[in-house]
């Protein structure tokens, strides 16, 4: 097997790899490689380039690399042993990860640095659907308990509405229970428009919307 025996001559596995990837000995230098890069560009990222980039971009380096080998790269390769194979893959994958990584660096260093809000104009800004439209949805709420979760969101806190109110926390506690409650004997449909209906109050809190105008 590849894995035990450094020494075997893997001119054969190379060619199946490049022309007829299905057969055995391809199917294992493929697994071989595949490992090994996965290694290399995990150590060269925690190591060397650590912090620099994720765990999905890590993933996407191991496939850039093996695409690289089996699309030409491999045909290069002069060498007969696992070992000298090895040393042709180490070296391709450090350029790779190194190549990626001084890019990532250089993006964020423009980012932090006194050009940041000229590049941030190059980028779009737009803002996603969900954070410019509000469909309004009809409460399943009855009238009080509607006034009550307005007041309470407007409040912030269970322990501001009952300062506020001239009530014990436990009494609010108790009143938000019994509204929980409503809620789950609700209809699914029903349901869904209340978590609508209260996603879209608490939106319009953190808006400052709920505000008591002076």
């Amino acid at each position: 097997m590849l894995d035990h025996d450094p020494n075997v001559d893997v001119r054969h596995s190379v060619r199946l790899l490049l022309s007829d990837r299905h057969a055995p000995e391809a199917r294992a230098l493929f697994l071989l490689l595949a490992r090994y890069i996965h290694g290399r560009v995990g150590r060269r990222c925690a190591g060397r380039y650590y912090g620099i980039m994720g765990s999905a971009e890590q993933e996407d380096l191991v496939a850039d690399v093996l695409t690289m080998l089996i699309s030409g790269a491999l045909a290069r390769f002069e060498g007969h042993t696992v070992a000298s194979l090895l040393t042709f893959v180490r070296t391709m994958t450090d350029r790779t990860v190194g190549h990626a990584a001084r890019a990532r660096i250089r993006e964020r260093d423009a980012l932090n640095g006194d050009a940041a809000t000229d590049v941030e104009h190059w980028s779009s800004r737009e803002l996603r659907p969900d954070q410019v439209l509000r469909f309004v949805v009809e409460s399943p709420f009855s009238d009080a308990d509607c006034a009550y979760l307005t007041d309470l969101f407007r409040a912030g806190t269970k322990a501001e509405y009952a300062r506020t109110h001239g009530v014990s926390r436990a009494a609010v506690t108790q009143r938000v229970q019994r509204i929980r409650a409503r809620v789950a004997h609700m209809a699914d449909q029903d349901q869904a428009l209340a978590h609508s209906w209260l996603e879209h109050l608490a939106w319009r809190s953190e808006r400052g919307e709920l505000a008591v105008s002076a």
